[in-house]
């Protein structure tokens, strides 16, 4: 089996579980200081690595995550403002199809799946549309702002209102596929092996033993750098210190780099379609956990997609 397959599920299993748990400091802190001293605390655990390990900076690398880190940043504008103004049965499942950019990526740069991984894909994709299909109101959506008060809404400002919210959804769906490409292209340029080809026509195939922690690093940077202009021009409440929450905030930051981390090192070994529908599989997992920890009851159409989900990955695991 290769390496990317276990690589890229504990990159989607850990990105459930960040999101998870930052889901539930959600309901106690604004959306944006979880977000921010999440992603920093990441940071300073992913400086600390960079010391320990002594690599030199990849300025190629650099680039690629600074590009990923651009994507996935508006892309979580998009998910959590689409949030606020739609349902999460709507939003989930056209940002789940993020998963579609790699595996687009990959065909077009000629790296095809066999006919098995091909399956697995396809199951896996079907599967996380199902589980991101709850059949109650969003859970994790963010608290609606003080002072804002329900309106009642035309016909033609909802029909709107549902165009703006899909349009968001796919521009996240967007920014979360084109992270895996970008930090996918970034690991093969550190690597060594997209210097003369290009980094996306090299995206899956890298297979060589660089150190993918600086493309991870750019991503990070900009991500922050995001972050901190949305601060700016966002409310002054919006952006506050954690206090006693800060150990809690701090592990989901640190959650979500160590997926970044994982998904960055599968994309040095496996095929960045199979990779990145392994990498797409953390709604599962945060449905999977809300159900142990919560006592959150699956849909009939969760439970389908949980199980969709399982045979892709053997699938993959078998190709």
């Amino acid at each position: 089996m290769n390496a990317g397959v276990p690589l890229g599920l504990s990159s989607g299993l850990c990105w459930g579980a960040a999101d998870f748990f930052g889901g539930i400091q959600s309901r106690r802190l604004p959306a944006l200081t979880v977000a921010f001293w999440s992603q920093l605390a990441g940071a300073l655990a992913l400086a600390i690595a960079l010391a320990i390990e002594g690599v030199r900076p990849a300025a190629t690398g650099i680039a690629w995550g600074l590009a990923a880190g651009v994507g996935s940043g508006c892309a979580l504008v998009l998910f959590y403002r689409s949030l606020a103004e739609g349902t999460m049965s709507m939003v989930a499942p056209i940002s789940a199809c993020g998963a579609i950019v790699p595996v687009a990526a990959a065909l077009l740069t000629g790296n095809q799946p066999g006919i098995l991984a091909a399956l697995g894909v396809l199951a896996t994709i079907a599967g996380v549309i199902l589980v991101s299909r709850p059949h109650t109101p969003a859970r994790f959506a963010p608290p609606a702002v003080e002072g804002d008060q329900a309106r009642p809404a035309s016909p033609a400002s909802s029909a709107r209102g549902g165009r703006r919210v899909v349009a968001m959804a796919l521009g996240s769906a967007l920014g979360f596929g084109l992270f895996y490409v970008f930090v996918d292209a970034g690991a093969a340029s550190t690597a060594g092996t997209a210097a003369t080809t290009g980094a996306v026509a090299a995206a899956g195939t890298a297979g060589s033993h660089g150190s993918p922690l600086w493309v991870i690093a750019g991503a990070r940077m900009s991500s922050l750098a995001i972050l901190s202009m949305i601060a700016l021009v966002s409310r002054r409440s919006a952006l506050r210190w954690p206090g006693r929450r800060l150990g809690a905030v701090a592990l989901v930051g640190i959650g979500d780099t160590g997926a970044n981390l994982l998904f960055a090192y599968a994309a040095t070994t496996g095929n960045l379609a199979v990779v990145g529908v392994l990498g797409s599989l953390y709604p599962v997992a945060t449905v999977v956990l809300a159900r142990w920890l919560l006592r959150e009851r699956l849909s009939g159409g969760q439970n389908v997609g949980v199980v969709l989900a399982l045979t892709g990955v053997v699938l993959l695991a078998a190709a």
